[in-house]
């Protein structure tokens, strides 16, 4: 994503989950920027309020409320914002959901609803969004993943594995649009302090447990990755750390992994 500037058009950025966390953060800095913001989530009165704000500070935001689990709306959303703010060159994925607890006793309605917001909307959103970026021979798709898609999350067991899906789609998809002008960038934050995280916390992932960072500083970790067109970047240097552990040594790693679980379960 190219900065935008007097003597450029300005650039049109969709952005999911924007109703709150890493997503509300994003838009407001991305509209500071001068980009024009299509701000997409379920919670439509969140939306307004962010639009609004936006709006206040000189920015252009347009809210464009959607239910995520709908094909059909996801499918309808690039032609809405064309209409409002002119054909997106920025997607970014970043709804997601999860369900905290043991495995058997999250119910599998549940469960798949986290698959559906995390995963099957991404895809479904990259697979609505990239026609018209192909069309135009350049865009960027950008992908809020999450350390859980490298780290094991007990208790977080199906939105691990969500996770784990979102890193390797966009990992395997870069291949594909990279030699045809589109950028595919893929973030994995550490924990973010926000409504999602409050709501999701479980004994191992507790601030007082994990380095964790707010989430406007989470979304200028986003931001700086768009500039740099970043194909990977694990926004935490403690988590990229414990990764090469778990590479390398697989069955250390799990040791400490597995003390630290206990540890937090005792003390919870």
């Amino acid at each position: 994503m190219s900065r935008t500037g007097q003597d450029a058009d300005p650039q049109v950025v969709a952005i999911t989950g924007a109703s709150s966390g890493i997503g509300w953060e994003l838009a407001r800095k991305l509209a500071a920027d001068g980009a024009h913001v299509a701000l997409i989530a379920r919670r439509a009165e969140r939306l307004l309020e962010l639009e609004q704000e936006i709006i206040a500070t000189g920015g252009v935001a347009k809210a464009f409320p959607c239910d995520l689990a709908d094909a059909a709306a996801i499918e309808s959303l690039p032609g809405r914002i064309s209409e409002a703010l002119g054909t997106p060159h920025v997607l970014v994925n970043n709804a997601g959901r999860g369900a905290h607890g043991a495995f058997e006793a999250v119910d599998m309605s549940t469960h798949r609803q986290v698959l559906t917001i995390n995963l099957d909307s991404v895809i479904a959103c990259t697979h609505a969004f990239v026609p018209q970026m192909l069309a135009r021979g350049k865009g960027q798709v950008v992908f809020v993943s999450s350390v859980l898609g490298r780290l094991p999350a007990p208790e977080h067991a199906v939105y691990a594995a969500s996770k784990w899906g979102v890193s390797g789609f966009a990992e395997s998809l870069s291949y594909e649009l990279e030699p045809r002008g589109i950028e595919v960038v893929l973030v994995e934050p550490g924990l973010v302090r926000s409504e999602f995280a409050a709501q999701a916390a479980t004994p191992l992932v507790r601030y007082r447990y994990v380095p964790s960072k707010s989430s406007a500083q989470a979304a200028a970790e986003v931001r700086s990755a768009m500039r740099r067109n970043a194909r990977h970047h694990i926004a935490d240097r403690l988590v990229a750390s414990l990764i090469g552990v778990k590479r390398h040594w697989p069955r250390i790693f799990r040791m400490i992994f597995a003390a630290a679980y206990r540890r937090a379960k005792r003390q919870s």
